[in-house]
């Protein structure tokens, strides 16, 4: 008992919020209006989770997550009965598929992300049929990586990361990694377009006989810079107010430069040496 009460004290020490960003780039509620089911949601947060994902590929994003849509955007009546169960909500509340710690993946409401900033990651000319069968295999997935497990925890609070160089933490998280740390990187994600036989990334291979050939590559283990990258995915931007003003940005009622903002940011943004 005492053993499972530390578990989730460490649990929820890593993935304590520890602040926002002081200049978010986007807007969940510019962002949602745009979202299809079958998007890719990349997530900047500020947990020590999420610094500690992001320290072992490079990238500025640390989580990879599904977005699913409304109830009604799921065609399989079994489907959606199952997603009621999941999130008891109303029929046309946003859903997503996401991880944590103690539950492994789970359904969220899209909501529940407000005030982080998000990326918008969409898999090209997916049919309407193509994106169904990936997420009845993600949502079939929910409850992965739920068990206890101590060695991710081992790998994500002890392990030190930061002394290795950069090319060498992806190899060895590849090998390391345990279902638990597999499903908050997003690699259910990745396996869900896998199911479909849709690429994130190709392997392009080049024989000195043959020309060269196009492969699909599945890695053990994906980030969310794999579909920040992927030549098969098309980044959906809602930039703050553009949209809004048809005259564009020069009509936005901007309020000064951010050096105006120097002084107030100077204990976190600025290092200062004073000349002799």
């Amino acid at each position: 008992m005492r053993t499972q009460r530390l578990y989730q004290w460490l649990c929820e020490r890593l993935q304590r919020q520890d602040g926002g960003k002081d200049w978010p780039q986007s807007s969940l509620d510019h962002q949602r209006v745009l979202l299809q089911p079958c998007d890719v949601l990349l997530v900047d947060s500020e947990s020590a989770l999420d610094r500690r994902l992001r320290r072992l590929t490079g990238s500025r994003f640390s989580r990879a997550l599904l977005y699913i849509g409304r109830l009604h955007d799921v065609a399989d009546p079994s489907l959606r009965a199952l997603l009621a169960d999941y999130v008891p909500c109303e029929p046309d509340t946003q859903l997503v598929l996401d991880a944590s710690l103690e539950r492994g993946l789970r359904v969220r409401e899209l909501s529940t992300l407000s005030g982080l900033h998000l990326r918008v990651c969409r898999a090209q000319n997916l049919s309407t049929d193509e994106r169904q069968d990936a997420l009845r295999y993600a949502i079939s997935r929910v409850g992965t990586g739920s068990t206890t497990s101590w060695s991710t925890l081992m790998l994500l609070w002890l392990f030190p990361w930061r002394t290795l160089p950069s090319g060498w933490r992806r190899r060895l998280a590849n090998r390391l990694a345990t279902e638990l740390l597999r499903t908050l990187s997003g690699s259910l994600v990745g396996e869900a377009f896998a199911f479909i036989q849709f690429p994130v990334y190709p392997l392009v291979k080049r024989p000195e006989d043959d020309g060269s050939r196009l492969l699909r590559l599945q890695p053990r283990l994906f980030h969310a810079a794999d579909f920040d990258h992927s030549p098969y995915f098309d980044v959906i931007k809602a930039p703050y107010l553009l949209d809004q003003v048809p005259a564009g940005f020069q009509a936005i009622p901007w309020k000064g430069n951010a050096g105006a903002m120097a002084s107030e940011q100077r204990a976190s943004h600025l290092s200062l040496v004073d000349n002799p």
